[in-house]
């Protein structure tokens, strides 16, 4: 269910969909690193439209944090990433929306500066029902100085019960981010969605994580599975409103 559009977000949403449409098309006659390009523009267009769409909703809302992975970069559609699998397994519940913040080849300092406060405008008058986070893949690959500094002041900036997904990486970088990560979900009141490693070589540039649709509906039954169990050192139903849903049933995703 939706209130009607404003007809300049109407616009906007029309003109986003238009945009990607050109992208995935040109995409598809292209190959290599253009065809790649083209994907995180149209994906990145597709999600700015059904955000506008999303913002003016009703129903129990999820907010996405994170890097190209969140925009389901390397699925065949958008739909097909990891968040719009979780989002189908939602909607099957309640009337969940779902707004994608989440920005392809970036790293743990972008959510810090750009996602969170984004995170902080949208919920100021009402919570989000759900906040989710998937970042540091780039952070670990380009070896940057102090991505343990930056995922805990991350960590302490989320709201309490909000998921938070491993370091997908192998190797002694990744493990001292995860383990990183894995004291500050207990000590913040978090939820870890514990990803493992992804087996393809990673690149060095952008985007250091690449996921095809298996790996994405595999991401997204852990998502599931952590959005799914109560927050560390919290109550059953946190007063932030983060809802306890029920266990998915067979077949959910």
């Amino acid at each position: 269910m939706t209130t009607p559009l404003p007809p300049t977000s109407n616009m906007r949403a029309s003109l986003r969909r238009a945009k990607a449409g050109g992208e995935r098309f040109l995409g598809g006659m292209m190959a290599g690193a253009t065809s790649r390009r083209l994907q995180v523009r149209a994906f990145a267009d597709e999600w700015a439209a059904a955000n506008i769409v999303a913002q003016h909703g009703v129903g129990p809302l999820w907010v996405v944090l994170g890097d190209s992975t969140s925009q389901g970069i390397g699925a065949t559609t958008r739909e097909a990433g990891y968040v719009g699998v979780v989002h189908e397994v939602l909607r099957r519940r309640d009337a969940w929306r779902v707004i994608n913040l989440s920005r392809a080849g970036v790293g743990v300092a972008d959510v810090l500066a750009r996602q969170l406060p984004e995170l902080a405008e949208l919920t100021d008058e009402e919570p989000a029902a759900l906040v989710t986070c998937i970042v540091g893949a780039e952070d670990v690959a380009r070896r940057l100085p102090g991505t343990d500094i930056a995922l805990r002041s991350m960590c302490a900036a989320m709201p309490r019960g909000a998921v938070i997904g491993t370091v997908p990486l192998t190797g002694p970088a990744a493990d001292a981010a995860n383990t990183v990560l894995r004291e500050e979900v207990v000590k913040q009141g978090l939820r870890l969605a514990d990803l493992g490693a992804v087996k393809s070589v990673p690149t060095r540039g952008r985007e250091a994580i690449r996921l095809g649709d298996v790996a994405h509906a595999a991401w997204a039954k852990i998502m599931v599975a952590a959005i799914d169990n109560p927050a560390p050192n919290s109550d059953p139903t946190p007063p932030e409103g983060i809802p306890q849903v029920a266990a998915a049933a067979d077949g959910d995703v």
